[in-house]
């Protein structure tokens, strides 16, 4: 110390890093002062010409690296010193503490503020250690000087006995330390005392080369028993004292250093664990992985890697919060650890996907036992707090030697099989097949090739006719996207639409649809063609999107369409999601004008309550429902249910993919009051929907 004051040597080369920590240790009794350095170099130099009493260290300097420096012999350090860095070098700081760091600190808001209270008890340990090697010095100046000091000291232990292992000294600390009194110790072998069985031949045999060496072996880490069974970890240092004409004693000093060894141990779960759900982590499961694929290799067993992709998980997120969808995550987490054997390992990978690692399995038959058992209880509800969801997942599997000998390819090809499980049928699983490759393939060019399609103009609009079965006349359009590619030829819309939404290009896609059919309908008005609406489909990333209200409004404004002009298509899944926030961007649009539709009725999962309190025009009945009217009574009934509730809410029933005479009378007889499909015409580009308004074409009805 400098007149009083404790000198702290900061050796931090990035500036604002040295300054946080300056004022999170400056003391306003002025206790404290602080001397900062950039390099190793400088450090050396300071701590020669004005020594500090403690040193805290960057992990990374520009001329070399903390551990350099602790690995230095620790005679050369009259300081302790402590390393500091950035979040997520945990195995650097494991490195540290091993090679001699009193602690390790985060340069984080939340580190600065334990900082003074780090530096402080680094110094009480460092000065216990000095009182340590004081105590040893001790040992071999005074006996009797040395048994009155380690009374009064109460953070060491000692034990003194002959070399046979009989104890005959044992201060108070000893007592605390391991249980036994000075009285119960004392005459008895300190192996069946402290030391455990498994450690005890090999301590004897250390006892014995002491004898004969008259040398203690030097100060090691140890664990050893309490009185009521459990582990104490000390470092322990050891001293021979020989008197004339005396058998030598050996005085035993021990440091509890449990405290540090849990943190130690903890920094190291850290590395190798998920910090959230406990699970293993990327760098752990790759280690179990070469583990598994060595051992099946040599006794000629299968190892299987699921991997589980949540479905919708980014709509809880979204809805409920991401505090929320943490505790489903964990939750997710313990259902997983329920179907696996201890040998296997469950490991999350990030986000909402998980991969369980099954080593050393009889066949692939087991496996998909294993993946749909995993896959029910995934199922099953959760009670996440107050509320009660219900959680699929997809999961793809990939076998050991079958699909690969490389563990980074059998994640990724799980990974191809999940998407694969997920675009087939969710809540479903999927053995991975060489032929996936080639789709994903063909997948990754489409869609880079999807990127560039709206800036090369590649898109244009069909509309379908939308027909009023009262007169049989055309009163409306549904604009639909077509992709022309300039080597594909016309690309099928469930090909490119299911990418688009998944890679988020859909956003801008479905902008452009609206805008362009905006703008088409204004060209259909001014060329002296009714003012029919034209209806366009949302998809449910720009409905979730809070700008939707925004975008539909500048698009209007651009394009001078009426707002009662445009209909907007929703789906039941869509905004059942989070019904509030749709209902609240649904009364938006309304606000200005805009009709709402709700697509694909009856597929979905909708309440009528809800239905009720949705401030949309017109429900559309599913060609899923059309197709079998007229052969199938209980598809005609529930035809017919749908047209009355929405009559019975004052909304439009709007049926589509009508494709005969015989649905179309059906209708007709149950009052729907709107269709569109193929017996009327197919999807049509602008022009030639022009010329079939032109030509005042109707259909003739006959309920």
């Amino acid at each position: 110390m400098s007149n009083g004051r404790t000198t702290i040597l900061i050796v931090e080369d990035e500036a604002a890093h040295a300054e946080a920590i300056s004022r999170a240790l400056w003391s306003k009794e002025d206790r404290v002062r602080i001397l900062v350095v950039a390099t190793l170099a400088e450090y050396r130099q300071t701590i020669v010409a004005d020594p500090p009493d403690i040193v805290l260290m960057d992990i990374n300097l520009p001329d070399g690296c903390a551990i350099d420096v602790l690995n230095a012999s620790e005679a050369e350090r009259a300081f302790p010193l402590l390393v500091m860095t950035a979040y997520g070098n945990e195995g650097l700081a494991v490195e540290a503490m091993k090679a001699g760091a009193f602690d390790y600190l985060v340069k984080s808001t939340e580190g600065f503020a334990r900082m003074p209270q780090t530096v402080h008890s680094a110094l009480r340990e460092w000065k216990l250690r000095q009182d340590h090697q004081q105590i040893e010095s001790a040992l071999h100046e005074s006996e009797e000087r040395f048994r009155t000091l380690l009374q009064k000291v109460p953070t060491i232990a000692c034990q003194g006995y002959a070399m046979d292992g009989t104890v005959h000294y044992w201060n108070h600390a000893s007592e605390r330390f391991y249980g036994y009194t000075a009285a119960e110790a004392i005459g008895r072998n300190i192996l069946e005392l402290i030391i455990p069985p498994a450690m005890r031949t090999e301590v004897k045999s250390a006892m014995e080369t002491m004898v004969a060496t008259g040398q203690g072996p030097p100060p090691s880490e140890m664990c050893l028993r309490h009185k009521e069974g459990r582990e104490v970890e000390v470092y322990s240092s050891y001293v021979i004292l020989q008197k004339p004409g005396r058998d030598p004693e050996l005085f035993c000093l021990d440091v509890d250093i449990t405290a540090r060894k849990n943190y130690e141990r903890q920094l190291e779960h850290l590395s190798t664990h998920d910090d959230l759900t406990g699970l293993a982590n990327r760098a752990l499961l790759f280690d179990r992985l070469a583990q598994s694929l060595h051992y099946a290799h040599r006794s000629r067993r299968l190892v299987a890697v699921l991997l589980v992709d949540l479905d919708r998980f980014k709509v809880i997120n979204d809805s409920l919060g991401h505090d929320f969808g943490d505790q489903v995550l964990c939750a997710v987490a313990q259902r997983l650890l329920q179907n696996v054997r201890e040998a296997d390992t469950v490991a999350r990978m990030g986000g909402d996907e998980f991969v369980v690692l099954l080593a050393e399995v009889a066949d692939a038959e087991d496996v998909g036992l294993v993946a749909r058992k995993i896959l029910d209880n995934l199922s099953r509800p959760y009670q996440v707090g107050h509320r009660e969801i219900i959680i699929t997942a997809s999961l793809g599997i990939s076998l050991y030697p079958k699909d690969s000998d490389n563990g980074a390819m059998l994640i990724r090809n799980a990974d191809i099989a999940m998407y694969r499980s997920k675009r087939d049928d969710r809540s479903n699983f999927c053995f991975y097949a060489a032929e996936m490759n080639k789709h994903i393939q063909e997948t990754m060019e489409l869609e880079g090739e999807l990127r560039h399609a709206l800036e090369r103009k590649e898109f244009c609009l069909h509309y379908q006719p939308k027909i009023d079965l009262l007169n049989g006349r055309i009163i409306g359009s549904e604009a639909l996207v077509r992709w022309h590619h300039p080597q594909r030829g016309m690309v099928s819309p469930a090909d490119f639409i299911p990418l688009a939404e998944e890679t988020g290009l859909i956003v801008p896609l479905g902008a452009w649809v609206m805008k362009e059919a905006c703008q088409q309908a204004r060209v259909w008005q001014e060329m002296g063609l009714p003012a029919l609406g034209v209806a366009v489909n949302l998809s449910a990333r720009q409905f979730r999107r809070g700008d939707l209200p925004q975008v539909v409004r500048e698009i209007l404004q651009e394009t001078g369409l009426e707002p009662c002009l445009l209909e907007l298509e929703l789906t039941e899944s869509m905004v059942m999601d989070d019904p509030a926030g749709a209902e609240e961007t649904m009364r938006a649009l309304k606000e200005m004008g805009v009709r709402l539709s709700l697509d694909d009725f009856g597929t979905g999962y909708s309440s009528l309550n809800y239905l009720r309190s949705f401030p949309v025009d017109s429900l559309k009945i599913d060609r899923s429902f059309i197709n079998d009217v007229a052969t199938d009574p209980s598809g005609a009934s529930v035809v017919a249910s749908i047209i009355d509730i929405a009559h019975n809410l004052g909304l439009t029933a709007v049926a589509e993919g009508v494709e005969t005479l015989e649905q179309l009378k059906f209708l007709s007889g149950c009052d729907c009051n709107m269709f569109q499909g193929y017996l009327f015409s197919k999807p049509l580009p602008a022009g030639e929907f022009a010329a079939l308004l032109r030509s005042g074409r109707q259909m003739t009805i006959d309920a």
